[in-house]
């Protein structure tokens, strides 16, 4: 018989993600049905029926403005009749459980699934958590942490400490595969440079800068997202000393590919998101940090000296980045082999590469105990 579990969540790839290499995980371990619930605008209207699951949508908005009361006021009028509709949906599925990533557009099923009495797992990606998913983990039976230090905004025996989940082809790339597939030389100083699934106008800013300081040394993968991408190519093509282009390779994002950079970088730099941290330390890649210097709550720079701390990672402020700091950092650290030897290690000892079958664990062990994994029993993570 197959077990059926509710996603709730939404908006960005760092929200939805996630949930599916949750599901993935969740479909290995025992046979189950997904149904995924977001909301307006978000990315999910689009990754999950390309998917093939089964997804709902209520009114509730999948991206706002946090600071807009405008915005602010919308959601409100919109919650009631988004809890009427995740209601509904809970009734016609009658889901075992409810896997959610948290924000906003999450509240309305929260809320449903309490009223039905549905066992929730909430998953926490930053280290300073926002005040919506501190109120949802309320209604939660365990909260799956991805930082250790999350666990004082949290009731204490419900936190476990698993880590931000991501998709198992990640992680079957390796270092000679990843370059023979973006046509990287094997013995080439390779630098990964993103500003997450949108991109970041201060980074590609900075690189343009420091791009010819950059291909003195290294090749460089720049994922620059979709408007920056033509300016990106247009330098590659007509600006660049012809002995330079071959080392640029600009892309504005990568999907089946994302893995194969990850796996022939020697260096990333980019935002401090739960996921663009969680991807680089599970394939042991070390990390130039530059937070978005206006997210929610600071998280992003929360999230950033957590891994700085964990000694695999530089931070650089968005204020303080430019051409030249891009350039000094990272040249630095390509050429101080010991240092970058030294956090390589250190990311490979924080990354957590089975987080998604860990928090798997949990949503089985609120419905299917006997089906746990003993490899990864959930109370094993919990902090003394």
């Amino acid at each position: 018989m197959e077990t059926r579990v509710m996603l709730a969540g939404g908006g960005t790839a760092g929200h939805t993600s996630p949930l599916l290499a949750v599901s993935d995980a969740l479909g290995a371990l025992a046979p189950c049905r997904f149904v995924f619930v977001g909301g307006r605008r978000g990315l999910e209207n689009r990754i999950i029926p390309e998917r093939g699951m089964e997804y709902h949508r209520t009114l509730m908005p999948s991206l706002r403005d946090p600071e807009s009361r405008l915005s602010l006021l919308t959601a409100a009028i919109a919650l009631p009749i988004a809890v009427a509709q995740a209601l509904w949906v809970i009734l016609r599925v009658r889901p075992r459980a409810l896997l959610t990533s948290g924000g906003l557009v999450s509240l309305p099923v929260v809320l449903a699934a309490t009223i039905r009495r549905v066992p929730i797992v909430i998953w926490n990606g930053d280290a300073v958590p926002g005040r919506v998913n501190r109120m949802l983990a309320r209604f939660s039976r365990r909260v799956a942490s991805t930082f250790p230090e999350e666990e004082r905004f949290f009731t204490r025996d419900k936190v476990v400490v698993t880590g931000n989940p991501i998709r198992a082809e990640l992680l079957q790339w390796t270092r000679a595969a990843g370059r023979d597939a973006l046509g990287l030389p094997a013995d080439a100083r390779v630098v990964l440079i993103g500003g997450g699934s949108q991109g970041a106008q201060v980074i590609n800013g900075a690189v343009d800068a420091a791009l010819t300081r950059l291909l003195a040394n290294a090749y460089v993968v720049h994922l620059t997202g979709d408007a920056y991408l033509p300016r990106a190519q247009a330098r590659r093509g007509s600006l660049l000393p012809p002995e330079r282009r071959e080392r640029y390779r600009p892309y504005a994002f990568l999907t089946d590919q994302m893995g194969a950079a990850l796996a022939a970088a020697d260096l990333m730099v980019g935002r401090a998101g739960s996921g663009t941290i969680a991807e680089a330390l599970a394939l042991g890649l070390p990390l130039v940090l530059v937070p978005f210097g206006v997210a929610a709550s600071g998280h992003q720079l929360a999230n950033a000296h957590s891994v700085v701390d964990a000694g695999a990672a530089i931070l650089v402020r968005e204020s303080e980045l430019d051409g030249d700091r891009l350039s000094a950092v990272v040249v630095g650290l390509l050429e101080d082999r010991d240092r970058l030897s030294r956090m390589r290690v250190a990311a490979a000892r924080a990354g957590r590469p089975d987080a998604a079958v860990r928090i798997a664990n949990l949503v089985l062990e609120l419905v299917e105990p006997k089906m746990i994994s003993r490899e990864h029993r959930p109370m094993a993570e919990k902090r003394p």
